[in-house]
C-alpha cells in the first residue's frame, strides 16, 4: 500500500467519514485516507502508539481535516497539541465544521490552522469544495518533509 498523499481525517460522525471517504473516491485521486475518532486516537496515530505503530498501515498524514465538535478533547485542542509537537507542527492542518461561528474561526487561526473551511449541506459543493484543497495540497503546494 503505497500511496503518495495521506490524509488523517478527525471526524467522529459515521456520515461525515463516509461522505468525506465518497468524496475523495469520486475525486479519483490517489490518496489513502484514514480516519480516527477522537483527540486522543489522532495523537496515538501520529505518535505511532498502540495500534497504530505499523506506519506501512498508519503513514505520516501529508494533510490533516480535523472536526471541532469531537467528544473528548475537541478540534482546537487537538490544534493546540499539533503545533506544540516540534516533529509534527508544521503538518497542514484544515479545520473542518458545520459551524462558521466566528470565534472559532479566528480561536482555529491564532492556534496556526492551515485553513478553516465550513462544511457545505450539499455533497457536490463538498466534493468541489475538496477537489480544491486536494489539487493545492497534492499539485500545487510545497509540503515539509516528515521525519517522524
Amino acid at each position: 500500500m503505497n500511496h503518495s498523499f495521506v490524509i488523517l481525517l478527525l471526524e467522529d460522525s459515521e456520515e461525515d467519514i463516509f461522505l468525506f471517504r465518497r468524496a475523495v473516491a469520486k475525486l479519483g485521486r490517489d490518496v489513502l485516507l484514514r480516519s480516527v475518532r477522537n483527540g486522543t486516537d489522532a495523537q496515538n496515530y501520529l505518535l505511532g502508539d498502540g495500534k497504530f505503530s505499523d506506519r506501512n498501515e498508519f503513514p505520516i498524514p501529508a494533510v490533516i481535516f480535523a472536526d471541532l465538535q469531537l467528544p473528548g478533547m475537541g478540534g482546537l485542542q487537538f490544534l493546540e497539541w499539533l503545533r506544540a509537537q516540534p516533529a509534527l507542527r508544521s503538518t497542514p492542518c484544515v479545520i473542518y465544521s458545520g459551524s462558521a461561528n466566528p470565534s472559532d474561526v479566528q480561536s482555529a487561526y491564532e492556534l496556526c490552522v492551515t485553513s478553516f473551511i465550513v462544511k457545505p449541506i450539499d455533497f457536490h459543493d463538498w466534493v468541489r469544495r475538496l477537489e480544491v484543497v486536494l489539487k493545492f495540497w497534492m499539485d500545487i503546494a510545497q509540503r515539509p518533509p516528515m521525519d517522524v
